[in-house]
């Protein structure tokens, strides 16, 4: 296993990552309002005077969120590869960390100090609740459950790992 290679990847794969959802807020604050506490959805649809819309699984969508899957899947792989992982039990295990840089990175850099802080990126109309902006525990809960997600794409990912490599 090379650390320095393994920490490398999870300093790009974070920079990315915010790199596209900050981007992504800048652009278009409204593109990840399923994220947000339930406070603050439900002062953006009144101040917007709209409402609550679940998103429709298109055709386009699910063929969007496929294609992301399929490339995660083999870039994590491939990262793992890069990194040293040798085994099954290799790969899931970098996988899993991973996965586990990216969701604590998501939640404490991201959900905690930037778009807690940074108004330009809140929701229209919800510039002001810098108390419901800063719920640490709702971001928390919403990461925990996605834990065992984790472990089964550790799993899958590594078997592709040991597959192709």
């Amino acid at each position: 296993m090379s650390s320095s290679i393994y920490v490398l990847e999870c300093v790009v794969m974070c920079a990315v990552f915010g790199v596209f959802v900050f981007g992504t807020m800048l652009v278009d604050p409204v593109s990840f309002i399923g994220d947000y506490p339930p406070e603050i959805q439900a002062q953006y649809y009144s101040s917007q005077h709209r409402e609550a819309a679940k998103e429709k699984m298109t055709f386009h969508t699910i063929l969007r969120k496929g294609i992301a899957i399929i490339a995660f899947l083999f870039l994590f792989a491939w990262m793992a590869h890069r990194a040293g992982a040798e085994t099954f039990a290799d790969g899931v295990l970098f996988v899993y960390g991973y996965m586990l840089v990216l969701a604590a990175f998501d939640t404490c850099v991201l959900d905690w100090v930037l778009f807690a802080n940074i108004k330009r990126v809140r929701l229209p109309g919800t510039e002001h609740m810098d108390r419901e902006y800063h719920q640490k525990w709702f971001h928390v809960k919403a990461m925990l459950p996605m834990l065992p997600v984790f472990a089964v794409g550790g799993f899958i990912i590594s078997l592709v790992m040991t597959w192709i490599w």
